[in-house]
């Protein structure tokens, strides 16, 4: 129902896509939406301004991050290569777990394919802000409406870092005890969902906000603005090569991603704990080009 967007493409690899894009058709007032499947994929993401990619296989209990990379892995490939021949200059949002590895895996197989553009791929870690939110708000028994919290790092159990000291409004305040609380609460939410859906799921529609939210902001910055949105993205400030934070995007791509700014001395800590495991997650997402594409 989103009055920016002209187009919605909508591509599986199954045909009940198309039946999907049929019924969506049916809403007065939204975009145009047509449903790709098969073969179709250049047609998909042909002229499109932002590709977005979800996951291909929902996160199940006992899950490795390799076994999600080798599930998820092979249609990231294929966008990029559909994007490589029908669309180098789009946008490429990425929602497919896990992120940490995915977005520097489909940034190496873009720069294999000669279109890499470190401004225009975006690792979309929305939902840990959305889940920060709503916690947070609940710990201080206030309105999760106004109240907003900054979430740097990755997509991880290991590397989620909510920064507490620039939390807003500035009224409230979480202590030293409830920022360990609940930075450890928030890093398990993913995995305790799939838990308690007993390996039918993921978290879904909270994602899907998360992900409408982020795809909005973005979307004004595809239409002229220079917008702030927090991202897992090309980064070289915090000594590894993909960093999540809040950075300013334009209709070009990232302007400015996230920096470095005064943390305490548990953000701190927080920070220098998760590189390592960031630089491990990145390690694996472009090792795996070498299992997909060994030739290139």
């Amino acid at each position: 129902m989103n009055q920016k967007i002209e187009r919605l493409q909508l591509y599986d690899t199954h045909e009940k896509i198309i039946g999907a894009a049929m019924a969506l058709n049916h809403l007065p007032g939204g975009p145009i939406v047509s449903g790709f499947a098969g073969e179709k994929l250049g047609a998909a993401v042909r002229s499109s301004e932002l590709i977005l990619t979800l996951h291909r296989v929902p996160r199940k209990p006992g899950n490795k991050r390799e076994d999600m990379i080798a599930a998820n892995a092979l249609l990231l490939q294929k966008v990029c290569r559909a994007m490589a021949d029908e669309n180098p200059n789009a946008f490429l949002a990425i929602a497919t777990n896990p992120i940490n590895s995915m977005v520097p895996f489909a940034s190496s197989i873009l720069y294999k394919y000669g279109i890499y553009n470190p401004f225009k791929v975006f690792g979309i870690t929305q939902i840990d802000i959305a889940r920060t939110r709503t916690y947070t708000a609940e710990a201080l028994q206030v309105s999760n409406q106004n109240l907003f919290v900054p979430v740097i790092g990755g997509h991880s159990a290991e590397t989620i870092i909510p920064l507490f000291s620039y939390m807003t409004p500035v009224e409230h305040v979480v202590n030293p005890c409830q920022a360990d609380t609940l930075t450890q609460f928030v890093r398990k939410l993913g995995t305790e969902i799939v838990f308690q859906k007993q390996g039918s799921g993921s978290a879904v529609v909270g994602v899907a906000h998360s992900i409408n939210e982020f795809c909005d902001t973005l979307i004004d910055a595809i239409n002229g603005k220079e917008v702030e949105a927090t991202c897992y993205s090309a980064n070289p400030y915090f000594g590894s090569r993909f960093f999540a934070g809040p950075a300013t995007i334009g209709p070009y791509g990232i302007v400015q991603p996230f920096r470095k700014f005064p943390f305490n001395d548990y953000e701190t800590f927080l920070v220098n704990s998760s590189v390592p495991f960031i630089n491990r997650d990145v390690n694996l997402g472009e090792d795996y080009v070498k299992v997909l594409l060994p030739k290139l």
